[in-house]
């Protein structure tokens, strides 16, 4: 019987987004031993949306003053090694397994990491942070990479768990996204031990190009699905062309990866702005004008767009050194992905909180900030002012996330508004 309906659960929430009720009653289950009564252990969007970006503004900050020259401490790793390794392993992975330990819920219908399991996964994220500042000396990266280690086995471990029990096929490809970003992740720790610096780099780029991925996935379910919803339109899909996508975004990355290596550039260079390009149809399949009236909507549809052009600048700064590579990525890392997720956290904390999906006018700000603040990053290099433009873009995606801190603290540490457990 319990089969049976975890089954009908999982079919009808597709979307990943709002939760049916799980097969393991909610409540207050891990209250009963008397660990904690605080909604925000209740599902894992809660503390790793509050942490992540509340280490957005901290990081961001940290290195605005570093390459200022106004910071005095130093890093457990070279600082722009810091800087980028912060925010893709820190910040954003931090974000997308709050994301996908709380959607698993939804799709295998299994109650998901609560508890004790989110204040342990919290606590090694937190050690992680701190010690790459704390510490230029060997114990301070020891500690840094233990952390990281088991943080990423336990937020796996977690999701792939379910999905595996559930035999939720469809989602065997996010246990295999986050076992190659882990295993990134790692990488990245031997060739730092190594002193490897330049492939360290090399290696961080890449994994951007990885989080590009997971948008594809991700990205495809839920833009149509809100589109369709919002506008009250059918959703548009193409089952056959998504998977063809998929394929391609694996292959660009494989591609991208071997190019640093092997001198096959410019077919990572075609790769991606072909692949740039598919992105820009199938963003103009789910585009309607009813979404500029949806903060909701247009913030997630822009994000989208910084993805295909971040690509197609990717691709063609292969080609030429008159478009730098960074700046391209940097388009990708902060208009696509960053601003991707600060729409996502907005939502998936106003819906499985029970509140209307509706953003104010601060978090509709902090979106447009946050669009900016990778426009002018990649504009930088173009400037006579770089370093005004970089400390501009530092404080516009500063600002957002202070934003989305301050309006949505007591949304993610209170208790659902409808009564409802989650």
């Amino acid at each position: 019987m319990m089969k049976t309906t975890a089954s009908k659960k999982r079919a009808s929430t597709q979307s990943g987004i709002h939760f049916a009720q799980p097969a393991e009653p909610l409540g207050d289950h891990a209250t009963s031993r008397g660990i904690h009564h605080a909604a925000v252990w209740s599902l894992a969007f809660r503390p790793f949306f509050l942490l992540g970006a509340l280490w957005a503004v901290i990081a961001l900050i940290v290195w605005a003053l570093w390459f200022s020259g106004h910071w005095p401490h130093s890093f457990v790793l070279p600082p722009s090694l810091w800087h980028a390794h912060e925010m893709i392993f820190g910040f954003a992975a931090m974000i997308a397994a709050g994301f996908l330990l709380t959607a698993v819920q939804t799709w295998t219908g299994f109650r998901s990491a609560h508890g004790v399991w989110l204040i342990m996964l919290s606590g090694l994220w937190i050690v992680a942070r701190i010690s790459g500042v704390s510490s230029a000396e060997p114990w301070g990266l020891g500690l840094f990479i233990c952390s990281h280690f088991l943080w990423w086995l336990g937020v796996i471990g977690c999701f792939s768990y379910q999905v595996i029990k559930a035999r939720n096929t469809s989602n065997y490809i996010l246990i295999a996204l986050l076992c190659g970003l882990f295993s990134l992740n790692l990488v990245f720790f031997a060739l730092v031990n190594e002193q490897a610096y330049v492939l360290a780099s090399q290696l961080l780029q890449s994994a951007v190009l990885l989080f590009c991925v997971l948008i594809t996935v991700i990205g495809g379910r839920v833009i149509p699905f809100f589109t369709g919803r919002a506008l009250n339109r059918p959703q548009v899909k193409h089952p056959r062309f998504d998977l063809v996508l998929l394929i391609f975004s694996l292959l660009a990355v494989a591609l991208f990866i071997i190019q640093f290596f092997v001198p096959v550039s410019n077919l990572a260079a075609i790769v991606l702005i072909v692949l740039g390009v598919a992105h820009l149809w199938r963003l103009g399949q789910w585009f309607a004008q009813g979404i500029w009236a949806v903060s909701l909507l247009w913030s997630l549809h822009l994000a989208y767009l910084a993805l295909a052009i971040g690509l197609l600048l990717v691709g063609m700064s292969l080609l030429t050194s008159c478009l730098p590579l960074k700046d391209s990525l940097h388009l990708i890392s902060i208009s696509a992905i960053s601003a991707m997720i600060l729409s996502m956290m907005s939502r998936v904390s106003l819906g499985h909180t029970g509140r209307a999906l509706a953003v104010s006018r601060g978090i509709s700000a902090a979106f447009a900030l946050l669009l900016l603040a990778g426009l002018l990053r990649a504009l930088a290099s173009l400037s006579e002012q770089v370093l005004l433009f970089w400390q501009l873009s530092a404080w516009l995606w500063s600002a957002a996330f202070i934003l989305f801190f301050v309006y949505y603290w007591a949304v993610l540490t209170k208790a659902r508004v409808d009564g409802k457990p989650g």
